[in-house]
């Protein structure tokens, strides 16, 4: 979409313009002396075609006014007599002839051969920054000239600035330009015409001639002239008359922020954006007064730049000067100090290993001892007859295959069957049995939260319960880990309120656990603290497994580690799930201790069951945080700190113990030990400390020199501009287009002149 947007063109001027485009190929007339050849374009009241000048050979172009209405030669007068009073200004394209009587009235000038502004900018192709501001430096020093003369322009846009066989920019098209006597007003285009030049009452002004200024460069650099919008062109376009378009577009401006996609262009510095703001300000106030107020911007920014260099030699003088003097020592001192660091490291990192394999040593020997009594147990004469008796009960056998299935847990019909499972005589003689091993009175066995047993299909028909809260007696747990071995509960994803434990319908069929086995981790509903169950198949007299026995252990008192607050372990479960990813879940860490210590024994907040841990990623990193670092639980108690990571396979202990051989489950469980990087490197950093203090005195010996010699080369530089020479004021155009400027046309040249302005706001 062209930038160059115009008003619309009336029904007559249409049909004229209808009647143009048909005979593209045919110029307007003959003339005398010269031979017509190719056309160039069509402006707002006629065509332009390129000659020959038959006396000299030199090619022109011929502007014809080929509307052949009354207004052609009023308009034809003002433009050629702009141009004669800016005759041999090289930043205006010259006036050769003029054909005063011929129909239709021309003028001849120079033929410029690069085309428009406007066609460069319609390739596509972005401008450099130092190209456009030459360009715009080149049409500000044409309008300093033309104001000079007391012309101005009125309508400066791309498709008026061409570019001659050295790229440089000639002014064209003074159809709207005014002399500084003239009041009457002058339609530029949209969006280059300055919003107070919207009004048909308004007297010209310079500030007009640097608004446009500010749109061509804002143009080149952006691609599309400032304020524009769809939404505002549909606007204007809508609005019946005249007047209406122009008040919609004078308000738009008015209302509307700064525009700001110069900024954005990579090389505008803000000196020439600021520059683009002060010619683009939608106020008048806000605008630079003229276009030898905008040079002498240019001016002082092209000075900005010069200086730059010299300024920043004279602070980076003394600095690089020290630099160098300083580097040998620098890096002497440094290197010392990394090697220093990395000895101290390698030292605290096998330190830190031999700690996570003591703990898992310290974990082994826990969980094979609890292999080891869940095996025992599994072998009880005594509790193999008992439990024997409760299977071979007839009435208890019809009870516990109406309780196979886990998806009636809940449900009520399944009460009374649980009920009487509890009350039946045969499974109440197992009960005491196992209400002994969970008391301990003899202290045989290490400590459980409870001892349960299940039947082949998964029904709990026995349990003892820490503090007697247990409720689960006559429920089915086929679908817990400790019973299939597999590594993650059967539960449905998706959470269904019909089938949620996805067990085989035929209890027989059933995946149960070959060999001791370390159940997946889960959460305490009391204590939201993390258990495990260690569990054992029991075989009959035929080595067929018609059940399982387990004890559940309260997660925290697995790893024995003399723990502090810059040393500590944590045990990690990191078995693969049912994806085979790992989970990575802490099962025992210091905060827990220090969360149920500091609760009273109330539930661990939710925010430390949650975190999970990516074990590979932890162990590999130089050093890690602390999974809790980022929880409120993990920062109130100050472990949100580097700590230098080793990690202990426990399945790789090797205890030499038979309990430990035929298990499954255990392996993927780690112990990870932290130590605090800052305690270790203390040492370090007091060497570094005390480097640093010499460093700062050295930075402000430097410093010193550095301001010193800033405010010496700034002296110089004050002084410097002070003699510059600068470009003269803008005092003789003050009375530019002012309120008080006296017209010098009469009554009947100034309504044809706005009448030729209104037409330029509708065809331009």
């Amino acid at each position: 979409m062209s930038s160059d947007f115009t008003e619309h063109q009336s029904d007559d001027e249409l049909r004229k313009a209808r009647k143009l485009s048909v005979e593209p190929t045919r110029p307007p007339a003959k003339i005398e002396g010269y031979s017509i050849q190719n056309f160039i374009g069509r402006g707002s009241y006629g065509e332009v075609w390129s000659a020959i000048d038959q006396k000299t050979g030199k090619r022109v172009a011929v502007k014809f006014y080929a509307q052949r209405s009354s207004v052609d030669v009023a308009q034809l007068a003002q433009e050629v007599e702009k141009l004669v009073v800016l005759a041999a200004d090289r930043h205006v394209v010259q006036l050769l002839d003029v054909g005063w009587d011929a129909s239709p009235p021309f003028y001849v000038m120079d033929f410029i051969e690069s085309g428009s502004l406007e066609d460069r900018i319609k390739t596509g192709n972005a401008m450099p920054v130092d190209r456009a501001v030459e360009v715009f430096r080149e049409v500000a020093t044409g309008l300093m000239h033309l104001h000079g003369k007391g012309v101005l322009h009125c309508d400066l846009k791309p498709g008026n600035v061409l570019l001659d066989t050295d790229g440089k920019p000639r002014l064209a098209d003074f159809g709207q330009s005014r002399l500084k006597t003239d009041s009457s007003s002058a339609l530029g285009t949209l969006f280059y015409m300055a919003p107070e030049q919207a009004d048909l009452r308004s007297a010209p002004d310079a500030k007009w001639d640097v608004y446009g200024l500010g749109a061509l460069l804002f143009t080149m650099l952006t691609g599309k002239p400032p304020y524009y919008s769809d939404d505002l062109k549909q606007k204007v376009e809508a609005a019946e008359t005249l007047r209406d378009r122009l008040k919609i577009y004078r308000q738009t401006l008015l209302g509307s922020k700064r525009p700001r996609e110069h900024r954005s262009i990579p090389g505008v510095d803000r000196t020439l954006a600021d520059i683009i703001d002060r010619c683009v300000a939608a106020r008048p106030s806000d605008r630079f007064a003229s276009a030898q107020s905008v040079l002498v911007a240019l001016q002082q920014r092209d000075v900005k730049h010069q200086q730059r260099p010299l300024m920043l030699l004279g602070i980076l003088g003394p600095v690089l000067l020290l630099v160098l003097m300083s580097l040998f020592g620098w890096w002497a001192v440094h290197q010392a100090t990394k090697d220093a660091d990395s000895a101290i490291i390698a030292k605290a990192r096998d330190s830190n290993q031999f700690a996570a394999q003591l703990a898992a040593r310290s974990a082994a020997e826990q969980l094979d001892e609890y292999f080891r009594v869940v095996r025992q147990i599994s072998k009880d004469e005594a509790f193999l007859e008992a439990f024997d008796s409760m299977l071979q009960d007839e009435e208890l056998a019809a009870i516990r295959r109406q309780l196979s299935d886990p998806n009636k847990n809940r449900l009520e019909s399944s009460a009374p069957l649980q009920q009487a499972l509890v009350d039946h005589p045969a499974r109440q003689k197992l009960q005491p049995f196992l209400q002994e091993l969970l008391d301990d009175p003899h202290g045989e066995f290490p400590e459980a939260a409870s001892w349960f047993v299940t039947d082949r299909i998964g029904n709990q028909v026995a349990g003892a319960f820490e503090g007697g809260k247990g409720r689960t007696v006559g429920k089915n747990f086929s679908f817990r880990t400790y019973f299939t071995g597999l590594p993650c509960d059967l539960k449905d994803d998706e959470k269904s309120a019909v089938r949620p434990y996805l067990v085989e319908p035929d209890p027989e069929k059933r995946p149960i656990i070959q060999k001791p086995h370390l159940s997946a981790s889960f959460l305490s509903q009391a204590s939201n603290l993390r258990k495990v169950a260690f569990s054992a198949p029991i075989r009959d007299d035929q080595n067929e497994i018609v059940g399982i026995v387990a004890v559940t252990v309260n997660l925290g008192k697995l790893v024995d580690f003399d723990d502090s607050f810059y040393h500590y372990v944590m045990l990690v479960d990191n078995r693969e799930n049912a994806e085979g990813k790992p989970v990575g879940i802490i099962l025992e860490h210091p905060l827990f201790v220090n969360a149920r210590r500091q609760s009273a024994g109330q539930r661990l907040p939710d925010e430390l069951t949650d975190v999970q841990v990516d074990l590979q990623q932890l162990v590999d990193s130089y050093t890690s945080s602390d999974p809790f670092s980022e929880t409120e639980s993990g920062q109130k108690n100050d472990y949100d700190r580097e700590f230098i990571v080793a990690s202990s396979d426990v399945s790789k202990v090797q205890l030499g113990s038979p309990n430990d051989v035929g298990v499954t489950g255990r392996d993927g469980i780690f112990v990870v030990a932290l130590e605090d990087y800052e305690s270790v490197m203390r040492p370090s950093r007091k060497l570094s400390e005390r480097l640093g203090r010499l460093a700062i005195m050295a930075f402000l010996i430097l410093l010193s020199v550095a301001i010193a010699m800033w405010l010496l080369v700034n002296r110089m530089f004050r002084e410097s501009r002070r003699r510059l020479v600068g470009i003269p004021g803008d005092g003789s155009l003050s009375t530019f287009g002012s309120s008080n400027s006296t017209p010098s046309t009469t009554g009947s040249e100034q309504g044809a002149t706005t009448r030729g302005s209104e037409d330029k706001a509708k065809t331009n």
